[in-house]
């Protein structure tokens, strides 16, 4: 396979992430932004959420979007806005 000599553009209309099962209470962040053909970098989205052993074990988002000649999407994990130490699952990510 021939690799790209130019970054392939994209149109993204979905976004759906999902977090696997938090064992500890904690607030995590999640930070989605994309990047177009001219470099500018754009945040979709800056989310938290808080788990709780007892309670919130995992956490989905569903976004629409209409994101047009995307040709980078970055996501970035804050698994405990506190700097605990704990660990971000992230159990599932769809485009569309």
């Amino acid at each position: 396979m021939k690799p790209l000599s130019q970054p392939r553009k994209a149109r993204i209309r979905r976004i759906r992430v999902r977090f696997g099962i938090g064992t500890y209470a904690r607030t995590q962040e999640f930070v989605l932004r994309w990047l177009d053909a001219t470099s500018n970098r754009r945040e979709i989205v800056r989310q938290r959420w808080n788990f709780s052993a007892g309670g919130s074990v995992e956490e989905v988002e569903d976004y629409r979007v209409d994101l047009i000649g995307v040709t980078e999407l970055e996501l970035v994990v804050t698994p405990d806005v506190s700097g605990g130490d704990e660990h971000a699952s992230l159990a599932e990510m769809r485009l569309a």
